[in-house]
């Protein structure tokens, strides 16, 4: 009777404790999963947007490392212990229990809205951008430049034809701005928007910048993701540049603060229609206009070449006429230059001609470049 009690008692105790070993070590398995998450939050803010990680979150996911791997050490103890003494199984269906509730109260503040700050300069990326595309785009840039620091002037939009260089004013703004480690900002951000408005897209791309990299992001729904957004923005001094816009992008359902002269924040953007400006509500319009004939024609000429251009007696005069077709417009001048750099004949410019006098009116550099190539 003794003994079969005695077996009875072991049993209860070696099924409570295996149980207890299969929580821990479903816990275990679930924090890593968050370490690994935060983790991956972290390496994106550290080298896409050179953001610094918060002391706090390093502690944490120092504390997450040292309880998963005594975890680990308990669970190769563990099955020794099952088979031995009633005592012995005691003690370690304890020392499980204590580890299962210090996995469970790491993992309950593992959910960061937040991993990572700027380092004091303003955390965002460089775009890439062409030195020669801007040329007699510096006025512009010192203007945008200056609004920046102006008190009364939160929106700044740019506006002017496709291809005269409102992206790479743009550019050089927000890099400018990124390379200055005391600027003020706490966050640069750069949002392309293209023609087909998708304000959930604006919202991705703004969340990702600022470190906000929630599992839940995703079954959020719009109005949540901008609550979720104009809380981090809403403490913070931003400078928001938008690439490319076409019709009116609503920034307080994006989750945008509208910027004052209390939170001091910027935002800054690119169209092709004056009435954007109106409908953003910009304080400053900056229209950009095309080159003049000396500086397009020095900029033709510096992207096809003068080992090209006096290759041949007449091609000088053909190429000064392809020049004049780009209309002032640097994207234009830089894209055609190029593609005619290798052209040494007469005979090839005079195509070129051909195909851009009797193109229609927004035929694009890149639709050129496809033709060119036929001849």
């Amino acid at each position: 009777m003794g003994k079969d009690l005695k077996s009875l008692v072991r049993c209860m105790y070696t099924g409570k404790l295996n149980d207890n070993v299969r929580k821990l070590k479903i816990a275990t398995e679930e924090l890593k999963d968050i370490g690994n998450s935060v983790m991956k939050r972290v390496k994106i803010c550290e080298e896409q947007q050179q953001m610094k990680r918060l002391d706090k979150v390093q502690s944490w996911l120092r504390q997450a490392d040292i309880v998963i791997k005594e975890a680990e050490d308990l669970f190769l103890t563990s099955s020794s212990s099952s088979q031995g003494l009633l005592s012995s199984s005691h003690k370690m269906e304890k020392k499980i229990c204590k580890k299962l509730k210090e996995v469970e109260e790491i993992k309950s503040r593992g959910m960061f809205e937040v991993v990572a700050e700027n380092v004091g300069g303003g955390s965002g990326s460089t775009v890439k951008t062409n030195d020669e595309e801007t040329v007699g785009l510096e006025a512009v840039s010192g203007l945008v430049w200056r609004c920046l620091t102006m008190e009364n002037t939160g929106i700044i939009g740019l506006y002017g034809l496709e291809g005269v260089g409102k992206t790479t004013v743009l550019t050089q703004v927000n890099n400018r701005l990124l390379q200055q480690k005391a600027n003020g900002f706490d966050f640069v951000l750069w949002v392309f928007v293209s023609k087909n408005l998708n304000l959930e897209k604006i919202q991705d791309t703004i969340r990702e910048k600022i470190g906000f990299l929630d599992r839940t992001w995703t079954s959020k729904t719009e109005g949540e993701k901008a609550a979720k957004i104009f809380d981090i923005l809403s403490k913070r001094r931003f400078a928001l540049f938008l690439d490319d816009v076409w019709e009116k992008v609503d920034l307080v359902k994006a989750g945008v603060p509208p910027p004052d002269a209390q939170n001091r924040s910027k935002v800054v953007f690119t169209t092709c229609s004056e009435d954007v400006c109106k409908e953003m509500s910009a304080q400053t319009k900056i229209k950009v206009e095309k080159l003049a004939w000396e500086l397009a024609w020095d900029l033709f000429k510096k992207n096809v070449g003068e080992d090209t251009v006096k290759s041949h007696p007449d091609i000088a005069k053909v190429a000064q006429e392809v020049a004049a077709k780009c209309d002032g417009l640097p994207l234009a001048l830089v894209t055609i230059g190029r593609a005619m750099a290798s052209k040494k004949t007469p005979q090839e410019w005079r195509d070129a001609l051909y195909i851009l006098s009797n193109s229609p009116p927004n035929f694009s550099g890149t639709q050129f470049c496809k033709l060119i190539k036929l001849f």
